[in-house]
């Protein structure tokens, strides 16, 4: 559940525990081993949920796969699962938002119906962990005249709770730090930020809902400073280094040389940054050889730039999240290199 119903007072960075939403059609969401069936808990496998032939369907990926609802001009859709493996469902169709959940009231589904003004309506489990079922709720969250609101489980969502300035959802869910996250448009300045977003909206990845950074490393140089899960405690003891959460970020050191033209569109994607604070996406190779997509922030007051020329050289660093890896792969990788003789 969220303390107090209410926002952290500051952005809390961290990956998604499911894939990153591109598609609103399309959502995932971690649940058990079968509809009403948690013998193994709530993290056997990633569901997901999509809409095909005038259908809301569910399936595991893996052979099971389910039709919940018939509904007809559908643009938009969510999902959860509640502790007890059933499915609760949000989506717009014809441009108003509902929201099919299960009333225990009367032990009965119903459908209720936000309105047209309802916008980005989005679903999730906040705590898939069996250690914190007591606190866990279902959180309907929605955005309505430029608010962000949700409704929890506990209530029976029939209690709005007010959270804070938005124009759209982008994702909600648990991250990596578990926490429970809001991946937002926030409310910006759109007299000054109309055309700085008009010159990074042709640059953005389709189908991306974050702004991305279109300047390839390849034509810059950068460092990284690798960030690890290893906390340091005080005094020499045996568990001196110890876990902490896993995907922290790096910081990495950016060097571009840039034509008048990208500096301008550099320029305006640092501004539109300054006014959203929310990620973007950028390409490096950091832990892997090949070219990978990652998440991103600028770190503030690190951005400096000088000229030669009609060149540009813009220098800065990024927080950037590292991307989920295959363990197995690079178990096997680092055992292959250890000296068996020993």
């Amino acid at each position: 559940m969220l303390p107090d119903n209410v926002l952290s007072s500051a952005a809390i960075f961290g990956g998604f525990l499911v894939p990153d939403r591109i598609n609103d059609l399309i959502d995932y969401e971690w649940g058990g081993k079968d509809l009403l069936d948690t013998s193994e808990g709530m993290q056997v496998k990633i569901w997901t949920c999509f809409y095909e032939d005038g259908w809301i369907i569910i399936t595991d990926n893996a052979g099971l796969h389910y039709s919940i609802l018939e509904v007809a001009n559908v643009t938009q859709l969510g999902f959860a699962f509640s502790l007890s493996m059933r499915v609760y469902i949000t989506y717009v169709a014809d441009g108003i938002a509902y929201f099919y959940w299960y009333d225990t009231s009367s032990s009965t589904y119903v459908t209720t119906d936000y309105g047209l003004q309802t916008i980005t309506p989005q679903i999730s489990l906040d705590d898939i962990r069996s250690s914190q079922s007591a606190n866990a709720d279902i959180i309907f969250a929605y955005v309505r005249d430029d608010i962000l609101y949700t409704r929890l489980q506990r209530d029976r969502f029939q209690i709005e709770y007010e959270m804070g300035a938005a124009n759209q959802l982008v994702q909600i869910g648990m991250t990596s730090n578990y926490r429970f996250a809001f991946a937002l448009k926030a409310v910006i300045n759109r007299f000054n930020t109309h055309y700085d977003q008009a010159l990074i909206d042709p640059r953005n990845i389709h189908g991306n809902r974050f702004d991305h950074l279109d300047l390839c490393p390849l034509q810059a140089s950068y460092a990284v400073q690798l960030g690890n899960c290893v906390i340091v405690s005080e005094g020499l003891t045996d568990n001196r280094y110890r876990t902490g959460f896993a995907n922290l970020e790096n910081v990495v050191s950016v060097n571009f040389t840039l034509s008048a033209v990208d500096y301008t569109y550099f320029t305006a994607f640092y501004r539109i940054w300054q006014h959203k604070r929310k990620p973007f996406t950028f390409n490096a190779v950091i832990d892997v050889r090949a070219l990978q997509q990652y998440k991103a922030h600028f770190v503030p007051d690190s951005i400096s730039m000088s000229k030669s020329g009609e060149w540009f050289k813009v220098s800065g660093q990024m927080h950037i999240l590292n991307n989920r890896l295959d363990q197995t792969a690079l178990k096997t990788l680092a055992e292959s290199r250890n000296d068996q003789s020993t």
